[in-house]
């Protein structure tokens, strides 16, 4: 009886496919084809192919920090802000990785054009953390890194609007140098996101111990009222977000609206015309809802306000 090639199956050797017949063929090719392609300390390889020792500093201790940046049509979106961000926050954890920002901004683009098949919109995420095992003092200044790209979600919406919950969790005091610091110790905000999910939100509000807004799990928070933008300042504990930085800069060059930052009890989100987040993912979202407060959302700030914030992306 003659053999059936597809019904071979090369398991032996790493990267082979497993193919049963046809239909099994197809499926591992086109997993394959739409399979992102990543960068690991220089290198790069297809998303599964990526291996990470599982004794790092970053997962035993979140020793190391984060970028997510979104891409456009082959650009990354303040990509100088992204890479000033990273490189303070390197700075200030110790951590050398021997890249130039001239060197990320090629690897960057390196990598939207290798994973054009994922579409033009992509979600990039670096992450870096320091070598060495275990014990939480270090010597080391070496780091690693890990760069990905994802394409963007269809069902994210930006235009819809936010039902946020106040959390049970409190931000940390912390230092003003951290504020500027993405690290990979997250938990406080996945606890918090979580949480909102759980009881039926979009998201969570976080707040500092003495009751100051502070920011949502993922993204910054302003509100207007009577042509005043407010917004935290950042000794409530917040992370000061690129696009916080980039729409603060773009409204003290314009002469529509004043602003302000500083420390604000809760009742001015709900005293205010418009209250909405930024975020590098979602833009500008109108904050609907903070639990059972419905929040009045006046449509003709929010155009503006999109429309100031869409020149600094330009």
């Amino acid at each position: 009886m003659g053999t059936n090639k597809f019904e071979k199956k090369r398991t032996d050797e790493p990267g082979m496919l497993k193919v049963d017949g046809p239909s099994t063929l197809k499926v591992n090719l086109d997993t394959v084809l739409n399979e992102p392609l990543v960068c690991l300390n220089g290198t790069w390889l297809r998303e599964s192919e990526a291996r990470i020792p599982v004794e790092n500093r970053g997962m035993m201790y979140g020793d190391g920090l984060f970028e997510t940046m979104l891409s456009v049509n082959g650009q990354v979106i303040l990509l100088d802000l992204h890479l000033k961000r990273l490189t303070k926050g390197l700075d200030y954890l110790g951590i050398d990785l021997q890249i130039s920002a001239e060197e990320w901004r090629r690897l960057f683009k390196v990598g939207i054009k290798k994973n054009g098949h994922l579409g033009v919109k992509h979600i990039l995420r670096l992450q870096c953390w320091r070598n060495g095992g275990r014990g939480y003092a270090s010597t080391s200044s070496k780091g690693f890194w890990f760069l990905s790209y994802h394409p963007m979600p269809d069902q994210l919406d930006p235009s819809s609007s936010l039902r946020l919950m106040k959390s049970s969790f409190h931000l940390p005091v912390k230092a003003a140098e951290m504020s500027t610091l993405k690290s990979s110790n997250a938990l406080l905000y996945v606890l918090a996101a979580t949480e909102a999910l759980q009881n039926g939100y979009d998201d969570a509000l976080l707040c500092s111990a003495n009751g100051y807004v502070g920011e949502s799990s993922s993204a910054n928070i302003f509100w207007i009222n009577k042509q005043t933008v407010y917004t935290p300042s950042i000794n409530c504990g917040i992370l000061a977000g690129t696009r916080r930085d980039a729409l603060l800069t773009a409204l003290h060059n314009q002469s529509f609206f004043s602003i302000q930052e500083g420390l604000y009890h809760i009742e001015s989100l709900y005293e205010a015309d418009l209250v909405f987040s930024t975020s590098t993912i979602k833009g500008i979202q109108p904050i609907h809802n903070i639990g059972a407060n419905q929040l009045v959302t006046d449509q003709t700030l929010l155009e503006m306000i999109r429309n100031i914030y869409q020149l600094t992306i330009s």
